[in-house]
């Protein structure tokens, strides 16, 4: 009986990566120092999408090596950021803040790598980065609407009490969004009436005083509401502020707050955590408050940041002193000689 040899089975082809080019590998040390230096997920983040458009640019030109990127590439990747359109709007390019923030990516990027010795000569040294207009914030509650916001919630419901801690909270301390979302309730000093916010902005620690009335709020929260919540869930992880079912409170559900509160307080504004921190920095320089302790007060790395809201305030008296002042009604008519 005759028997078939089998014949041998092809042999799966095996996928091999393409190697990595040495500027793929360093950034990779780059974004492992940033997070073992305790940076921040968000500015990990950014950082990363920051040399991934630089990294293609690099390929695009077939540069490998880190030593091979001169100013005058650098400079080649500017003017090529600044032709960029706008991946949904194709007849517009990105705007000029993208284009920042991919070529402070890159510098920040090449100061590391001077740091680490990985290149001795820094091409990105003398590169100038385009300069943004001041923004001044677009919306500012007046004293009286923050106000009646803060009064908005139900305080006969649970979850309106949690909403009046967590404005109270928002508008008396001016903290970032991100920032709120991460409270824990062992940063609450009762007796200190404080907060204290870890890795804020810059990765910064710091603590933010409490009004009486805010801390008092945040005490019957923490103590007689914020439990009916968490005893949904079998772990307690200790986020301050919390949904009815124990999930830690999200962003789209803080924005439901601020919609929900701004209709019942009558309020034809769009307000968010960011309008808040903008109104009590314009409060607290209206009312007297020396311009660099509110700096510290927002965290901000430059006095020139918050500056921005003294010319809010100027423009506000402007307007006021275009409307009352005999001389400027004079101008316009409304009084005659």
């Amino acid at each position: 009986m005759l028997r078939l040899e089998e014949k041998p089975k092809p042999k799966k082809a095996i996928a091999r990566a393409a190697p990595r080019s040495e500027a793929r590998e360093l950034a990779d040390r780059y974004l492992a120092w940033m997070a073992a230096s305790r940076y921040s997920e968000e500015t990990i983040k950014g950082s990363k999408y920051d040399l991934e458009w630089f990294l293609r640019y690099l390929e695009t030109r077939g540069i490998e090596r880190i030593a091979d990127v001169t100013e005058d590439l650098l400079s080649d990747y500017s003017l090529a950021l600044r032709k960029q359109r706008h991946s949904v709007h194709e007849n517009r390019t990105i705007s000029l803040s993208h284009v920042l923030h991919r070529l402070f990516g890159v510098k920040q990027f090449f100061g590391w790598l001077v740091e680490q010795m990985v290149v001795f000569v820094n091409p990105a040294e003398n590169m100038e980065l385009p300069r943004l207009p001041a923004q001044l914030p677009r919306t500012i509650l007046t004293q009286k609407e923050a106000q009646r916001l803060l009064d908005a919630p139900d305080l006969k419901s649970p979850v309106g009490y949690r909403d009046k801690a967590l404005l109270e909270v928002v508008y008396s301390t001016g903290i970032r969004v991100a920032e709120l979302l991460r409270l824990k309730v062992q940063d609450f000093d009762e007796k200190a009436r404080t907060l204290f916010v870890r890795e804020g902005k810059g990765g910064k620690d710091r603590i933010l005083p409490l009004p009486m009335i805010a801390a008092g709020y945040l005490k019957e929260y923490v103590g007689r509401v914020r439990p009916k919540f968490a005893k949904s869930k079998k772990h307690d992880d200790g986020i301050l502020f919390m949904n009815y079912t124990g999930s830690p409170l999200c962003l789209n559900r803080l924005h439901d707050i601020f919609r929900r509160t701004t209709k019942a307080a009558g309020i034809d504004k769009r307000v968010t955590c960011m309008v808040l921190r903008h109104t009590i920095a314009s409060h607290l320089l209206e009312n007297g408050m020396d311009i660099r302790y509110i700096q510290e007060f927002m965290g901000h790395e430059r006095l020139e940041t918050t500056q921005n809201y003294a010319k809010v305030n100027l423009a506000g008296l402007r307007k006021m002193y275009n409307r009352f002042h005999p001389e400027e009604r004079r101008n316009r008519g409304a009084v005659r000689v």
